[in-house]
Order: C-alpha cells, then structure tokens, then sequence
C-alpha cells in the first residue's frame, strides 16, 4: 500500500503493552499506516480522530494520553503474515479495520453516555455530540479510503471490503440489541451470547478473514479465520464483563462496582441470575430494576451463585473452539501455536 504523509506527524506516545507478544512485533507497521491513512490535523475530523486515538491532546498538540490496544488491525496483520508470509499487502486493511472500530467506539460512548475513553474525555465530552458524530463518520470513510484506495490486488480488496461490511452492520444490529435490552437481567444466555457475537466477535472475526482475504486465501480457510475470530471476540467480551466486576481496579482503572453501579447488562448479570433460584434471585433482580445503591449486596448474590468461575470457564470454552477452528484452516503448526498465546493473553488479560 502507498502510504501518505499528514499532518499527523506528532511525537509517538509509548506503544501499548496490552498485545499478545505474537502481535507486538507487528505494532509499528499498523501505526504507520493508521498514521498515514489519517485526515490532515487542519481538518476538524482529523484533529477529533487524533485525539481519539491518543496521538493529541484537544488542540491537536501531542503526545496526547496514549492509544488503544490495537489488536484488530494486528490480528488482520497476523492473518496475511501466516497465510502468505507477507503482511505489507494486509497494512490497507488493517488500517480500515482500526478506523472502523474506532469510529464504532466514538458512536457508542455517545449512545452510551460514556464520558471517559482511555483515562480521557470522550470526544462527545469535548466536542459535542454532533460533532463526535461527525467525528466518527469520517473515521468510517477514512477506513474504506485506506482500504480501496491503492490500486494494486483489486479483486482481494474488495473481497476483504465486502467481509468489513458484513461486521459492521453485525456490529451495528448489536449496538441495537444492546440498546434495546438495557435494564433487562432476566435476558437469556443465548440472546447475551448473540450479542457478544454481533458486537465484539463480528470485527474480530473479520479482521482475521479479511487478513487471509488479501492474502490471497481461499474462501473456505478465510471462512475458518473468521470464526475463530469470531470466538475469540466472544471470550474478548465476557473476559471484560469478568473484569468490569472482579478485576484489579489498580490495572483497569475502573471501580469494582463500576458495571454494577451503571446496571450494566453484561455476562456476569445474566449468568448470575439464571444461577440463583428463589428469594435469592428475586432480590437480585430487584436490586438491579433499581437505578443505583446496593452494589455490595448485588456482588454478594453473584458470588454466592459462584457466577466468577462460571464466566471463566465460558471464556475458556470459546477460546478453545476457537483453536479447533485454526487447526482446521491449514495453517502450519507454528502459525496454531501463535493463535494459542494470543487466544491465553485474551483469556487471562489483566486490564
């Protein structure tokens, strides 16, 4: 991909440290060509996006607070690499993939009423709604002009854009659902499960099919990737809902009440409830219909209901379909062992 210089050019912020070590490596050639690939900081879009991204502050100074894991775009690098054995002809999508996400975070902090992103102000905070939601449209033609704007392997581009729009509109229907089942505990493991599929494993799940895609993979090795992307989304999702309860607040920088206080509706709530039986859960739905307070007790039910051990266990069982699945790709053995130290770091991260 030809790479195009901005004015983004700010000093780096240190590279996050939450990857898997298979992924670090790759880290510096995404940064590249997000860098590349970013609206001028002349424009608003490209001043908001900086800032998003953690490259500036609000004034388009730098460095700003410091950037997200970046995991999708890598996870999409990773793909190419251990499908062709290159990773230069992957940097467009892994690029799109990146802006994607983060144009899908800047919408649903402000759906969500979220006023913190990365130990910041969101960009609705600083500059308004509309304007985040400006923000976060051009975040989305920035990721297709990355991806279709070169003019080399045509056909995988627009098979790797075509696999990018199935995600977002799954990541989209999933923002739906989980908008329209707030405040609603007694929903189902199943309906919870589709929507930790929809939301977090779509984009995942595509970042590694559209990494085979460019590649150069046939459709049925891109079709495994995806799916194990697509588990390994779901255990992504429920190890955060772990976190968001039972976690270090030290490491994730949030309270240990923190989804409990806000009534979240996460996988810890849901398996709780089904858990408990009677009076006990009874009282815990009750707690929860109520708009704040009685955090502590709330915990006490999940922990009575052994709901902390119960979530690892559902993480661990997605992880480990997700390795079945690239096993079954045909990717060599080194290539499955690298899957497993990423699929462990999802399963056991910290924050």
């Amino acid at each position: 991909m030809a790479l195009r210089q901005t004015e983004t050019a700010v000093a780096a912020p240190e590279a996050p440290t939450g990857l898997p070590v298979p992924l670090q490596r790759l880290l510096p050639s995404l940064t590249a060509a997000l860098r590349s690939t970013a609206p001028p900081l002349s424009s608003r879009i490209g001043t908001m996006s900086s800032y998003h991204l953690g490259w500036t502050d609000a004034d388009g100074n730098g460095p700003g607070a410091g950037a997200g894991k970046f995991l999708r775009g890598c996870l999409a690098l990773w793909a190419a690499e251990r499908c062709s054995g290159r990773t230069t002809d992957a940097l467009c999508v892994a690029a799109a993939i990146e802006w994607i996400h983060n144009f899908t975070l800047v919408h649903d902090d402000i759906q969500d009423g979220d006023y913190e992103r990365r130990h910041q102000p969101a960009v609705w905070v600083v500059w308004g709604s509309a304007q985040a939601i400006n923000a976060g449209d051009g975040m989305h033609a920035v990721a297709y002009r990355a991806l279709l704007s070169g003019r080399d392997r045509p056909q995988a581009r627009l098979r790797a854009a075509a696999a990018l729009n199935e995600a977002i509109l799954a990541v989209i229907e999933g923002q739906c659902l989980d908008l329209e089942l707030e405040g609603q505990v007694d929903t189902t493991i199943s309906t919870y499960l589709r929507l930790a599929r929809a939301k977090t494993g779509a984009l995942i799940g595509a970042a590694l099919e559209a990494g085979a895609l460019i590649s150069g993979s046939d459709r049925r090795q891109a079709t495994l990737m995806r799916r194990a992307g697509v588990e390994l989304g779901v255990a992504f999702q429920i190890r955060d809902d772990w976190l968001g309860i039972w976690g270090d607040t030290g490491l994730t920088g949030k309270g240990c009440t923190g989804d409990v206080g806000r009534r979240k509706l996460t996988y810890p709530v849901v398996l709780g409830q089904s858990l408990l039986h009677g009076a006990a859960r009874r009282e815990f739905r009750r707690l929860y219909a109520t708009r704040a307070g009685d955090e502590e007790r709330i915990l006490a039910l999940l922990n009575e209901a052994g709901a902390g051990g119960e979530v690892a266990a559902e993480v661990r069982r997605h992880c480990t379909a997700a390795i079945r699945l690239v096993q079954g790709s045909g990717l060599e053995a080194t290539a499955v062992e690298d899957f497993g130290c990423i699929v462990d770091f999802v399963a056991e991260r910290v924050a």
